[in-house]
């Protein structure tokens, strides 16, 4: 992408917003910013931008609208930018699409200028985990000189851009949001995990979100490979639209046709398999994180390795040594505390309905007390009437909006209502016998009550630590 002299407009001044307008800049851009938020929510934002483009002195023009987005702020933009948070049917860039103008996304933008290959990976749900899997198991092989791990895991693609070369690897999770509004991106591998209800506040429909997550293979060719999960017939299905070649993933035995590409679980090994021959990979024993869901997630990272060179003995090494104090991992079926035999699980990460149920499966041999609520993303709750039903004695509702779930679990368990995490965490305590285990596992996002679902987490934690025992 050519971007020397050409002027941009930077819509939403999140982390990719500030890295992605730093990095138009240091291309030769004159980069104008623009948010629907007042100056004042975001001055450390604006501080930020405004040092980088002080501190040179061929600075290109730069401009800042702030508390909406006025039509100036894009009357002579050459293109726009949107950040992942930014939805892309707002009136303004509706007005611009009509009259032609280039919508690219933060990702769109960074890939087109890495020289780095990248290994792309999306889902539902399991997205950072995998994403950290793949890296480690990269590592592990020492084919590249760096792994670099961006995207919606937390760190722009656009901050870490500059800092590549060819010998290095991009590992990048990516969202629907950062999906949408990508048009040549182009990862040497792609990984789709799973496909289920979720964002269609944002997407409206799921053929739209389908859509959006299939846009990581639109441009991958004969020379490139796709990983697809072998027990979602909706993802498998992703291969019949892309060249790139192909190979499947399953925790549920070898798939059907013995000469598919494909690595899986079958009993208590994981295998690889190609040209209708297999070999062992490690154990299930080297997984490092429970539930199937992450046998899933493994099998795909194991993929990855296999495609790159990484060697068996190098991937079990890899993932009997991973490490999952990430932050991206925090929030995500993090164990918190044992009390009087109760044991607490900070699942505040599960914003879908499908993330909800791998955190049910992934408990053995205990009944859940599951608190749920938060801001409903146009979820069906429906799937999880039979596991709630035979798994969870008691399920606390936390917030004002819990009126949908309620209605759906009404008859498979017992439900109470609550307003606070302190509330929350009390009652499900008092309703908990030893050898029970109390899961925040919400299938929601949390902007009802807090800023993210880390903020979740962590008050989560807080009243947990707090809670003195009952008997």
């Amino acid at each position: 992408m050519q971007l020397q002299g050409k002027r941009v407009t930077v819509f939403g001044l999140n982390r990719s917003g500030v890295a992605v307008a730093k990095l138009l800049h240091s291309d030769g851009a004159a980069v104008t910013v623009t948010d629907a938020r007042p100056a004042e929510a975001l001055s450390t934002e604006i501080a930020a931008l405004d040092a980088f483009h002080k501190s040179d002195e061929t600075c290109n023009l730069y401009r800042k609208f702030f508390d909406g987005h006025p039509a100036e702020c894009v009357a002579d933009a050459d293109f726009i930018v949107v950040s992942p948070g930014v939805p892309l049917n707002i009136p303004i860039l509706c007005k611009a699409r009509a009259r032609d103008l280039p919508i690219l996304g933060e990702l769109e933008v960074a890939a087109s200028v890495c020289p780095a290959p990248i290994v792309a990976i999306t889902g539902t749900k399991g997205k950072s985990t995998t994403t950290l899997l793949t890296a480690a198991i990269l590592k592990a092989g020492s084919k590249f000189r760096n792994i670099c791990v961006a995207g919606n895991i937390g760190v722009p693609l656009a901050a870490e851009v500059q800092k590549l070369t060819s010998e290095d690897v991009v590992v990048v999770e990516a969202s629907s949001f950062q999906l949408e509004s990508t048009v040549t991106f182009h990862p040497v591998v792609s990984v789709v995990l799973n496909l289920s209800r979720d964002h269609l506040d944002r997407h409206k429909t799921m053929s739209a979100y389908r859509a959006a997550k299939q846009k990581i293979s639109d441009n991958q060719t004969g020379d490139d490979w796709i990983i697809l999960n072998d027990s979602d017939a909706s993802v498998k299905n992703f291969g019949a639209s892309t060249a790139a070649k192909k190979i499947y993933f399953s925790d549920k035995g070898p798939p059907g046709d013995s000469s598919f590409s494909a690595v899986f679980r079958e009993g208590s090994g994981l295998f690889a398999q190609c040209d209708g021959t297999r070999k062992i990979i490690c154990d299930t024993a080297d997984i490092p994180l429970p539930g199937a869901h992450n046998i899933q997630n493994t099998l795909a990272a194991i993929a990855v390795g296999l495609i790159f060179g990484v060697t068996e003995t190098q991937i079990q090494k890899a993932l009997q040594q991973f490490d999952r104090s990430h932050p991206a991992l925090a929030h995500a079926f993090e164990p918190v505390r044992t009390l009087t035999g109760v044991e607490f699980i900070d699942d505040s990460k599960a914003t879908n309905v499908a993330a909800v149920q791998a955190a049910l499966e992934a408990i053995k041999d205990a009944q859940i007390v599951l608190i749920m609520g938060g801001y409903d993303k146009g979820n069906d709750y429906t799937p999880l009437r039979e596991i709630v039903r035979t798994r969870v004695k008691a399920a606390v509702m936390l917030g004002e909006y819990t009126q949908q779930i309620e209605k759906v679990l009404a008859d498979t368990t017992d439900i109470i209502k609550v307003k606070t995490m302190t509330q929350a965490v009390q009652a499900a305590y008092k309703l908990a016998t030893p050898g029970d285990v109390v899961l925040l596992s919400p299938a929601n996002a949390s902007f009802d009550m807090y800023t993210d679902y880390k903020a979740r987490g962590a008050n989560f934690k807080a009243a947990v630590d707090a809670l003195q025992p009952l008997y």
